[in-house]
This record gives C-alpha cells, sequence and structure tokens, in this order.
C-alpha cells in the first residue's frame, strides 16, 4: 500500500550517507501529442491508429476510418489509398500526392492541386477495369500470386514499429505521477514535500553530536549536551571534602557510617556519560522479525525520550574490600551467641550454689549486609540509612530452671594413701576437671582437662603401673582421679565413650569398676548424653578423693548403681620366670613382676527407685591379665 505519511514511512541507515538516493524526485512531463505519419511532402498527414484502421480497408471498397477528402478527382477520397485502386498494381503505379494536396490537407494552401501525369503505357490506370483483367501478368514481385503475403507483413511491420513508438507516450500517460513514488526499505513512499521536509528534520535531530534530549543521569538532565559539556555539569567543582556518597547502617542504638572518610572512592563519571550518548544510536533486536528498520527504531526511541526520558546513574568505583573489612567489624561488634545460665560455684561444705544470669544471642547476617551497602553505594546515594534487625537466639537453659531443678545426680569416693606425692597429684588433677560444665552433645575428655602431667605444673613422682611393672613416675596416683569420676559418671547415666582398665586390680575401686588413664595414649572419655548441661565436681579432701556430677535429676528418687561380678579366675604360671638384665651390678636379682592372678569381670548397671531394684543392665566387661614372677639378675 501506498503511505503518504512520512511519520509512517521507515527508512534505513544509510541513507544518512547517501540520501539523494532515496528522496525520489518528480519526473518531467511527457507530451502528450499523438504520433503522426508523414506524407511524401514530409507533413503530417494522419494519426497512426487512423493509418493501420485505413491499410485494413478492403480493396475498392470505403475505409473503415476515412481520411480528409482530398480535392485532386484523380485520387479519391483518402490520402492513400484510391477507391477505384487495384491491389495488384505495382507499388512504382501507384499515383502520389502532391505536396498541394498536402498543403490543402493541412489547411496550409486553398489553390487546387494540380493534376497528376498521365501513367505511362502498360500501367493500369488507362485501361478499363475489363482490359486490365484480361491483361497477362506482370514479372518480378508481383508476379508471385503471394505477392500480398508481403504487403501483409509489411504492414504488420509498420504497426509494430508505430506501437514501439507509442509505448513512452503510453507509459507517460499512465504512469505520468510515477517519478513521485520510491521504493525505500521494502516500502512504496510517495513523495511530498513535507514528507520529504519532515524527513529531512529527522535526519538531522538524529545525526546533532551531543546527547539526545531526555536523557539523565544522576537526575540531571544531560540531553542537547555535549558529553564534554555533560561532564563539567555532572563533576563541577567540588571540594576534596564533599562526600561522593554517605550510607548509614543502624543496628539497635547503634550507626555506622561509610563514606569517603573510611572508604576510598571515585565517581566513574566517563563511562556513564558515554551510555548516555549511545541512547538513541544503537540498534537493538527488539525489532527483528517486524517490519520497522533501524531508522525508524532510533528515530521512535529518539522521540520517547521527550516523553519519557530515562535516567542513568553512575556507577561509584569504591574499594569494596575496604567495605568488607568494615561490615566484618560491625557483624564481630553486635553478634553475641546466647549464654546458657550455669553453676557458678558450689560450697561443698554447705551445698549452696550460685549460678550465671542467661544471655539471649544476637545475629547479623554479614552476607546480607554486605549486599545492601554496596547496592547503595553502586547508586551513589547520600543520606541513605539501612536499618538492621538482629536477629535473636534463646538460651538453652535459664537461671531459672537451674535453680529449680539443679541438684546433685551422683557422687562418688575414695581413699587415698600416705603417700604425699601421690595425694598431691591427686590434688592438682581435681583442681584440673572441678567446675567443668559439660553442655548436652559435648564430650569430656580426661587428659585433655589436665593436660600432660609434668613437673613444671607441680606434678611430682609417684607410683604408678606401666607395662605390668610397679613403677615411679611423674604424676603417678592420677588413675585414682579417673576411676573416682569414672563411678559418678556411670552413676549419672552418661554415655561412656572410651575407658580401660587397668594391668590388675587396683585397691581404692572394685573390680571392672577403675578406669586407667596414661598421657597421651589412654584416656578416659564420656558425653554428656542429657538434653541438660552437667556440672563436674571434684576434689581432695582428708586423704578422700571425690567426684560429684551436678544437673537435672535422672527421675522422681531415681538412683543408678554398679554391680561387678568376677566370671572368670586366671591363674598365673607356678614357676618363676628368670631374665638377665646385664645394666644390673653382678651378683645382683630383683624381682620385677609379682605373681598375680588373672580375672575376666562383667559389670552391670542396676537402677532403684525408692530404693528398690527396677532395672539391671550389663555395662561392660573389664579382663585382667595373670602375671608370671619374674626376677631379673646378673
Amino acid at each position: 500500500m501506498v503511505r503518504e505519511d512520512f511519520s509512517m514511512a521507515t527508512w534505513d541507515d544509510q541513507d544518512l550517507n547517501h540520501p539523494e538516493l532515496y528522496i525520489p524526485r518528480p519526473h518531467p512531463k511527457v507530451r502528450q501529442a499523438p504520433v503522426q505519419i508523414r506524407n511524401q511532402a514530409g507533413e503530417f498527414a494522419l494519426p497512426v491508429s487512423l493509418y493501420t484502421r485505413a491499410m485494413d480497408a478492403p480493396p475498392g471498397g470505403d475505409s473503415p476510418i476515412r481520411g480528409e477528402p482530398s480535392q485532386d478527382p484523380a485520387v479519391g477520397g483518402d490520402y492513400i489509398f484510391d477507391e477505384d485502386l487495384d491491389w495488384n498494381t505495382a507499388l512504382g503505379l501507384i499515383p502520389q500526392h502532391d505536396e498541394a494536396h498536402s498543403s490543402q490537407a493541412q489547411g496550409k494552401s486553398s489553390s487546387p492541386p494540380p493534376k497528376s501525369k498521365k501513367p505511362t503505357e502498360g500501367s493500369g490506370k488507362s485501361k478499363g477495369k475489363n482490359e486490365r483483367d484480361k491483361s497477362p501478368q506482370g514479372t518480378g514481385f508481383f508476379a508471385s500470386p503471394y505477392w500480398y503475403v508481403g504487403l501483409i507483413t509489411l504492414c504488420l511491420a509498420a504497426l509494430a514499429f508505430v506501437v514501439v513508438m507509442m509505448m513512452p507516450q503510453m507509459a507517460g500517460y499512465f504512469w505520468r505521477d510515477v517519478g513521485n513514488y520510491a521504493f525505500v526499505n521494502g516500502e512504496i513512499l510517495r513523495y511530498d514535500k513535507q514528507i520529504a521536509s519532515n524527513y529531512r528534520q529527522s535526519r538531522e535531530y538524529l545525526q546533532q553530536q551531543v546527547i539526545y534530549p531526555g536523557v539523565f543521569v544522576d537526575g540531571i538532565h544531560v540531553g542537547g549536551m555535549t558529553v564534554e559539556e555533560a561532564q563539567a555539569v555532572l563533576v563541577g567543582p567540588q571540594s576534596a571534602q564533599e562526600n561522593l556518597f554517605s550510607v548509614g547502617v543502624a543496628i539497635g542504638n547503634k550507626t555506622w557510617t561509610f563514606d569517603n572518610s573510611n572508604v576510598p572512592a571515585t565517581r566513574d563519571v566517563g563511562n556513564v556519560l558515554q551510555q548516555a550518548y549511545a541512547v538513541g544510536r544503537t540498534n537493538t533486536t527488539a525489532t527483528l522479525g517486524t517490519q520497522i528498520t533501524p531508522f525508524r527504531e532510533r528515530l521512535n526511541t529518539v522521540m520517547a525520550l521527550r516523553e519519557s526520558g530515562v535516567n542513568l546513574n553512575a556507577k561509584a568505583a569504591y574499594d569494596r574490600e575496604r567495605v568488607r573489612t568494615l561490615v566484618d567489624e560491625i557483624v564481630n561488634a553486635v553478634n553475641r551467641p546466647p549464654q546458657d545460665a550455669a553453676l557458678r560455684s558450689i560450697d561443698i561444705a554447705t551445698h549452696t550454689l550460685l549460678f550465671t544470669d542467661e544471655q539471649v544471642g544476637v545475629a547479623v547476617d554479614g552476607e546480607e549486609l554486605y549486599r545492601k551497602v554496596t547496592a547503595s553505594l553502586d547508586r551513589w546515594e547520600k543520606g541513605t540509612v539501612i536499618t538492621v534487625e538482629p536477629v535473636l537466639t534463646q538460651p538453652k537453659v535459664t537461671k531459672a530452671q537451674l535453680t529449680a531443678n539443679f541438684q546433685r545426680i551422683s557422687a562418688y569416693t575414695t581413699d587415698t594413701t600416705k603417700d604425699g606425692n601421690r595425694n598431691n597429684n591427686i590434688n592438682l588433677a581435681c583442681q584440673a576437671i572441678t567446675s567443668t560444665v559439660l553442655m548436652p552433645g559435648e564430650t569430656f575428655s580426661f587428659n585433655q582437662a589436665t593436660g600432660q602431667r609434668t613437673i613444671e605444673k607441680g606434678y611430682r613422682e609417684a607410683g604408678a603401673i606401666s607395662a605390668g611393672q610397679s613403677i615411679d613416675e611423674v604424676g603417678g596416683g592420677i588413675c585414682q582421679v579417673s576411676s573416682t569420676l569414672f563411678n559418678a559418671v556411670a552413676r549419672a547415666d552418661l554415655e561412656i565413650v572410651s575407658r580401660s582398665p587397668h594391668a590388675w586390680p587396683v585397691t581404692y575401686v572394685n573390680k571392672g569398676e577403675d578406669a586407667t588413664v596414661n598421657w597421651p595414649n589412654l584416656d578416659f572419655q564420656f558425653r554428656n548424653n542429657k538434653s541438660t548441661p552437667v556440672y563436674i565436681v571434684a576434689y581432695y579432701q582428708n586423704r578422700k578423693c571425690s567426684a560429684e556430677i551436678w544437673g537435672f535429676p535422672l527421675g522422681e528418687n531415681v538412683t543408678i548403681d554398679l554391680r561387678s561380678k568376677v566370671v572368670k579366675t586366671i591363674e598365673p604360671p607356678l614357676d618363676v620366670r628368670y631374665v638377665i638384665n646385664p645394666n644390673m651390678a653382678p651378683g645382683t636379682s630383683k624381682e620385677t613382676i609379682k605373681s598375680r592372678t588373672g580375672y575376666v569381670v562383667d559389670t552391670y548397671k542396676v537402677w532403684y527407685q525408692n530404693g528398690t531394684e527396677v532395672k539391671r543392665e550389663k555395662f561392660h566387661t573389664s579382663t585382667y591379665k595373670a602375671y608370671q614372677r619374674t626376677i631379673e639378675y646378673n
């Protein structure tokens, strides 16, 4: 469909470089005079249409379309064909129209035309009709019976020539307005002065070397400016102290600020202005598959800017690692894990309990805070305050719960010896493990609580068991502390993780109820399998080692005790084993291993309620080796 409205037309980008190829120009008008044939005198005689129809006239008959009658009686009524003209007469004998006759036809002369010359002998003109019928056949071309075929062919060729000659005039008539149209980018556009003017104005508008009107940067209109002018407006004469951004973080009653004083930053104006200049100058894929051309797309985009506009923001070029560091400092200052109420101290003599208060935990998501701060900095915001609501975490145990329910679950005491060094070691080990709070799910390690037993820590040499022998070593005797604690833990129904019996039964606990330790190999470990914390109390007093477990009770009037049973006795060999020791003085000997009986002992946990046994289950099995008496000598 032909479109005459320029606003509906589309144009290609290349017309910006060669507009003359796309601006249609009207064709000059074509002369509308019909084609005429000249006579022998060279003057126009009659239109082609009349001439062609005269050629089709039958011999001797009236012409379908007659020419203007001639004044020459010899010629007849037609310009070319006479009514009495014989079709077989040779072309050379056909009378010719003289100039006078032609002049009369054109209205140039009013005098009668001169008479024609008499025909020569032999011509058909001097003979009557009967004589012409009887005359012998001519010679040459007209002697052929098919001479009329050539004549017809000649007439058809003349007709074709006339038609071809008239085609430009006919085209000029029917397509006289074709010059006012142009085929541009798949559309037929009609030339119009207003359309051409609008198009030139649009081209000039798109070709201007400035940012298109309707483009804003950081809320400032930069349309109609060059990039350099816009940069001068955006940057301006800033002082070194002016903040490029200012973003605050508020958590509770505290506020932290991010600005140029603690975050080095620069404003990326150059990049955003390049983006502003490119608005309306780049084509997108939004119009692919449509009839909208890149030129029309650009024009629509630029025109839309005048109505709606577009705002671009200069990105902040700042030290993101510095922002990360500041955010981590805020998180560390705010975050606090919840603290359960706990037993602070116990007065063993009076059983007075002192508890600490519980504390609510506070948590801030550092990653989320970092994303919010950087998002504000990327928008170059000033005066923005990010309010963060921390997540509160409640403690599992409160002081009220402990005061109402905390009590001694189990206790166990063993007697020590008169050995001062040994008792010293026992006292130091009790001090190392007492007041330990074990939260639900936590595991207690005796070796970890006491550490390596060294002289620097105050430990002394005392009797100990090692490789089946009684020896003196630093820290000797502390196995009594671990064994005493084991009995208290078992009676509190805590989970035993690691426990080992001695090489042979000890004297301060029953068989199957001991727990030996040795740094760093053998350890005694147990886990708090309850939903509430437990408190460990251990102390040495008056040659007695005591261990207590405090926490929530097992149940109403419920207690646990251990019962051990020897299921097998292993007798040692009766003979003595002698071993040569070259390190001993010659002629000396020493008993290094005493003869000891071995045992296999099963230990059970027994539950009581109000003093009555309600349940019994096997706890573990302990094996003590039998030892042959050994004497070393040299």
